[in-house]
């Protein structure tokens, strides 16, 4: 079967979709934008130091993933937090009324890899490396909201 929840093919694709995701953020004004969820912008500093920080672990978590079977669950991690992160863009931007940047490439990106991960993870990743990787990818999402909020000037 091609396309396993582990494929290099597929988990690398992850790399260049998260950073055209960063650049719409950027381009389209999301440290600002988030003023209108948090009362107040995020310094660019932080933009990039958070999305620096995250696209390096995004490398080496895919390259742990690809190489060994009991890494299998951060590919779980990773569509679990591409997925999430498409429904935080799509909450914000109903909550705000307003384009949430980087709600395109989550949508045309992160859906159809995430979905894909997490469908033949579902059928394919031993049950503990399943839950695991869904509650990490939970838990780093939540993480990364704290301290984005944490970071914006009021």
């Amino acid at each position: 079967m091609r396309w396993q929840y582990r494929d290099a093919g597929l988990l690398w694709l992850f790399v260049p979709a998260y950073v055209v995701h960063v650049a719409e953020e950027w381009f389209g004004g999301f440290p600002q934008w988030v003023r209108l969820m948090a009362g107040g912008p995020m310094p660019a500093a932080a933009f990039f130091a958070i999305n620096g920080i995250a696209l390096v672990l995004l490398v080496a978590g895919v390259r742990a993933a690809i190489r060994s079977d009991r890494h299998g669950w951060i590919a779980v991690t990773v569509a679990t937090i591409a997925l999430v992160n498409t429904g935080a863009h799509a909450a914000g931007a109903a909550l705000t009324r307003s384009y949430s940047p980087g709600l395109i490439s989550a949508v045309v990106l992160y859906v159809p890899l995430g979905s894909l991960a997490m469908i033949r993870a579902l059928d394919q990743a031993p049950r503990a490396q399943l839950a695991r990787g869904i509650a990490i990818g939970l838990i780093l999402h939540a993480l990364v909201f704290i301290v984005a909020f944490a970071f914006t000037t009021r």
